[in-house]
Parts: structure tokens; C-alpha cells; sequence
């Protein structure tokens, strides 16, 4: 099946899964017990006989469990089954040849998600004929000296791939794994931009950097000497950054980081945070893109919230 395929990665990562599961199970009954719990609540408030109401109690008890067990399975299966393709059509006004781009974030390679879940996007990406992977943070949950072969996959990449952190870099090391992925050809965007067949592609490190001391977002350094007949794509990982930061400087931005909330209800206060949840967004002369991801961070749940490789085609408009 395909979720042994990429999710068993081995056996030493059993217990750590086990626990994973065990943890969105939890969840996810504690969700459902608390509708269930209020819906049951505001039934006593309404008059019935007592044959009706226990056959009332009776028949939604019974759909309740139908309930429970199809919202667990759903958002297990949501979980690891493999990301879709989005394919959306942006228009850039001053762009002059169509450009392809495959998006990937938040892929959360480490314990839970290893080589075979890469190879299996490598693939996938391979078969959409990009001009380009960007990949846009929160590749890694694992330190670089625990990555033996996980990223050989990226050797098989068919196309030019390019990179900024995410939050979870700097939990794992950003220095050294910035190092890793220039040994397979990808492409760190640190604060700079560079010129690629048409457009200019601009990137930040992660606003966590302000946090941790190190690696700090300068989006004035990251624009500077870009060609200004040319139009700007900016790769940052959190959507935030690009609220606070970003005005009419370029045409899009491209983000992941918020897994467009993972498990709905959560999805509510992570578009409070982030501003920007999940999709295309239009603000003025700009354009922001923001991913759901590709892999999971916790437990291997998602709900309203799938996993995706974005495809975006950008056409002169």
C-alpha cells in the first residue's frame, strides 16, 4: 500500500509514530466528544415525550459513533496519503514568457517522513515538467548529521531547484543544512536574488532568525540590484513575514509554513496569525501564494486541509 511505501521508514521510528497516531487520535476524539457534548446539551432544553427523547438519544448516539469513526479515518487517511497536484494559473502583468513553477513546503523530513516520501515528490515533481522547483521551508525535522541518504532523492531532480528556510531549520541547524543542500545543487536563497529565464527570484531567511539570533529576513538586502525590468517572485516561508514586510517591491510572493491549518478547527486561529491561510491572494500589485504543504508536522492527521505539490503556471496577463 501506499502509505507503507514513504511513512515506514524503519523500525526504530515505531514508537515514535505509534505515539504520533495516538496523539491525533486524542485530538480528534477530544474535538468530536466536545460537539457531541454541546449538541447533547442544548437537546435538554427542548420539549419532548420521554419515548421520543430516548429514541432521540438512541439515534443520535448511534450517528454520533458513525460520525466519530469517519473523522478519524478520514483524517488519518487525509494524513498520509499522497499530496495532490494544484495546478493554478497566476497572471503577471509584466512577464514576458509563460513560466511553470513546482512549489513544495513544509515537507518535514525526519523521524516520521523520510528518503522514500522525497523520492516519491521528487518523482512527482519530475512528471509536471517545471521550469523550476522552489521549495519554500520547513524541509527538515532532522539534524544534518542524521540525513545519511534521506536527500538523495534531490540527485534525481530534472529541473533547477531553489530554497529558503523555514521556522524548523533553525531547530535542526540551519547552517549546516544549508550546507547539506549546496552539496546536491540546490540553490539556498539567502537574502538575495538572482535572475531566472524571465524573472527575477528573490528569497529571505525566516523571520524565526529575529528569534533565534542568526539568519535574520532583510528583505531591502534580498531586492537590492534586482533587475527592475524584470518582473520579482519572493520565497518566504511565512506568510506573516510578507503582511508585516512586503508592499508593492514584487509581483508575487510564494509561502508555505501554515499546512492551511492541518486539522480544521485549527485552521481559524492559524489564518489569525498568518493573515494569509492557504491559496491565491490579491492585494493591490500584489500576489501571494501561500502552500498547504506537502508532508505533516505532529500527528499524521489532516482535516479541510490536504496535502498538495502546487503547480503554478504563470502567464502574461
Amino acid at each position: 500500500m501506499y502509505f507503507i511505501a514513504f511513512r515506514a521508514e524503519n523500525l526504530n521510528g515505531v514508537l515514535f509514530k505509534a505515539s504520533a497516531i495516538s496523539t491525533g487520535a486524542s485530538f480528534l476524539l477530544f474535538l468530536s466528544s466536545a460537539l457531541f457534548s454541546i449538541i447533547g446539551f442544548t437537546t435538554k432544553f427542548v420539549k419532548f415525550s420521554n419515548k421520543r427523547r430516548e429514541f432521540l438519544k438512541l439515534s443520535f448516539n448511534i450517528s454520533f459513533l458513525i460520525f466519530i469513526f469517519s473523522f478519524l479515518f478520514k483524517g488519518f487517511y487525509n494524513g498520509i496519503k499522497k499530496p495532490f497536484i494544484n495546478r493554478v494559473d497566476i497572471k503577471i502583468s509584466n512577464l514576458k514568457d509563460d513560466l511553470s513553477l513546482a512549489v513544495l513546503s513544509d515537507i518535514h523530513l525526519g523521524k516520521y517522513l523520510g528518503k522514500s516520501f522525497l523520492e516519491l515528490l521528487v518523482d512527482e515533481v519530475n512528471k509536471l515538467n517545471a521550469d523550476a522547483l522552489l521549495i519554500v521551508g520547513d524541509m527538515f525535522d532532522i539534524k544534518a548529521k542524521d540525513l545519511k541518504d534521506t536527500l538523495n532523492p534531490l540527485n534525481n531532480l530534472k529541473i533547477p531547484c531553489f530554497f529558503v528556510l523555514g521556522n524548523h531549520e533553525y531547530y535542526s541547524g540551519a547552517y549546516e543544512l544549508i550546507e547539506v543542500l549546496k552539496k546536491y545543487k540546490v540553490k539556498v536563497l539567502e537574502n538575495e536574488n538572482l535572475e531566472f529565464k524571465g524573472v527575477n527570484f528573490a528569497g529571505v531567511y525566516d523571520r524565526a532568525g529575529q528569534r533565534f539570533g542568526y539568519l535574520k529576513p532583510n528583505l531591502k538586502k534580498a531586492l537590492q540590484n534586482k533587475n527592475e525590468n524584470l518582473p520579482t517572485i519572493l520565497l518566504a516561508h511565512q506568510p506573516k513575514y510578507i503582511y508585516e514586510n512586503v508592499k508593492d517591491e514584487v509581483d508575487l510572493c510564494i509561502c508555505g509554513h501554515t499546512h492551511a491549518g492541518q486539522i480544521f478547527p485549527f485552521s481559524l486561529l492559524v489564518l489569525m496569525e498568518q493573515k494569509y491561510l492557504y491559496g491565491l491572494y490579491k492585494e493591490q500589485d500584489k500576489q501571494i501564494y501561500v502552500s498547504s504543504g506537502a508532508g505533516f508536522w505532529g500527528p499524521p492527521v489532516r482535516i479541510l486541509a490536504p496535502a498538495e505539490i502546487a503547480f503554478l503556471n504563470l502567464k502574461k496577463g
